[in-house]
């Protein structure tokens, strides 16, 4: 999803190369001059769609697919820079796009491109995948987060964030429910993912972008439109609507149990929503500040080792197989993760919370992969906090935070 942290031991990429599922070798001559083989290392949900994809392949060429199931985090993410030198890495890779810089600066990814099956995917997707001006991988699902809305309260479109405020305390006053909305924060580090919609909403980017779309390291959330969201948040905070104590469990399970009739928040907890037998219909999150409110998008895509023991191959799947229509969707049915093919998107008629997330996905900006991220979360959110608790005036917080990032950046 976004900035996680996580360990495990160096050793556990090796329990699990022994641990690889292989796809029966059948067919013609391999690429390179014989059968040879290509490793992908993905997700438990994402190997069913891939075996699909690879039996094809296998069978069209000979090359052998073989699996290493491991959600990516940070330490699979450390392994595989500091194994890609040295050949025991695998071919293929499935991460999150804000991964990219660092894979590219330490170069152990290889320039992917999409051709004319690129026009194929939404905007945004074809963009995260772009790192100073190469494109570099082959992106599935777009991510974002979106106005989830509990019809059995509610059945109110509201065109802005106060609006919707406002509805929330109306139902506060007459059905006794206990938040005019839900969002996921943190006591300790603020939330700025979750809150980005609002503040794109007052023209607030984080970092600069160029005419191509791609970011520089030039802050953009400074100025006056920065004012005005931060002097935003004191107000969400003054009025008991913005908890900085609404931990993501609190800030669902409020939402479940009909405590809140709006709720910002992700497909992933689609699934605990369904679950609970819920009448739901997913939205755009409204403008708070009279601009486009555009959260961040999440790209999930696939990237080749710069160092593949079979590049041919690792290229000729990724740029020919999962590229096609039919893998995008076969990967979205697996996941359920809102698809970042078009033609996958235009086939989720029979899913329509999912189809509004990927709809409203085409209009996230993705999240910058720069290494000068880094820099942002922790002042960010902090700041945030502080601002939404009352710790001094916004303005001057929402300042120190900048010069703060930018003395990091420099």
């Amino acid at each position: 999803m976004r900035r996680t942290r996580w360990a495990a031991a160096l050793a556990g990429c090796a329990l699990l190369l022994a641990g690889c599922s292989s796809v029966p070798t059948t067919g013609v001559a391999g690429l390179g001059g014989g059968p040879g083989e290509v490793t992908i290392q993905a997700g438990d949900d994402e190997i069913p769609a891939l075996r699909e994809i690879a039996q094809e392949y296998t069978a069209d060429t000979g090359v052998n697919v073989r699996f290493i199931e491991r959600e990516i985090n940070a330490q699979a993410i450390s392994n595989f820079i500091s194994q890609s030198p040295t050949g025991q890495a695998p071919d293929i890779i499935v991460s999150p796009h804000d991964n990219l810089g660092q894979l590219a600066a330490n170069g152990v990814v290889a320039p992917v491109e999409l051709g004319d099956r690129g026009e194929e995917f939404t905007k945004n997707a074809r963009d995260a995948v772009v790192y100073n001006g190469v494109s570099y991988g082959v992106p599935y699902a777009v991510e974002s987060v979106a106005l989830v809305r509990n019809n059995a309260l509610t059945t109110d479109d509201p065109a802005t964030f106060d609006e919707l405020r406002a509805e929330g305390h109306r139902l506060m006053d007459e059905r006794g429910i206990k938040y005019p909305f839900t969002v996921s924060q943190s006591p300790d580090a603020g939330d700025p993912y979750h809150l980005y919609p609002l503040q794109t909403s007052f023209g607030v980017e984080v970092f600069q972008r160029g005419a191509d779309g791609e970011y520089s390291n030039e802050l953009a959330m400074g100025g006056q439109n920065g004012h005005e969201f931060a002097r935003y948040l004191a107000e969400l905070g003054r009025s008991g609507d913005l908890r900085t104590s609404m931990t993501p469990d609190i800030a669902k399970e409020s939402f479940i149990s009909g405590q809140s009739a709006f709720h910002i928040a992700g497909p992933w907890e689609l699934g605990d929503i369904e679950a609970a037998g819920m009448d739901v219909t997913v939205l755009p999150v409204p403008s708070a500040g009279g601009k486009e409110a555009r959260p961040f998008a999440g790209v999930q895509a696939f990237f080749v080792n710069a160092n593949a023991a079979n590049p041919v191959a690792a290229q000729d799947f990724a740029t020919n197989y999962l590229t096609r229509s039919e893998s995008q969707t076969a990967l979205y049915k697996s996941t359920g993760r809102p698809p970042a093919s078009k033609v996958a998107i235009d086939g989720m008629q029979g899913d329509p919370l999912r189809s509004a997330y990927a709809e409203n996905a085409t209009k996230a900006l993705p999240m910058p992969a720069i290494p000068a991220m880094g820099a942002v979360w922790s002042f960010w959110g902090t700041t945030e906090n502080g601002i939404v608790n009352g710790n001094g005036d916004p303005i001057e917080l929402w300042d120190r935070m900048i010069a703060n990032i930018e003395g990091q950046i420099q």
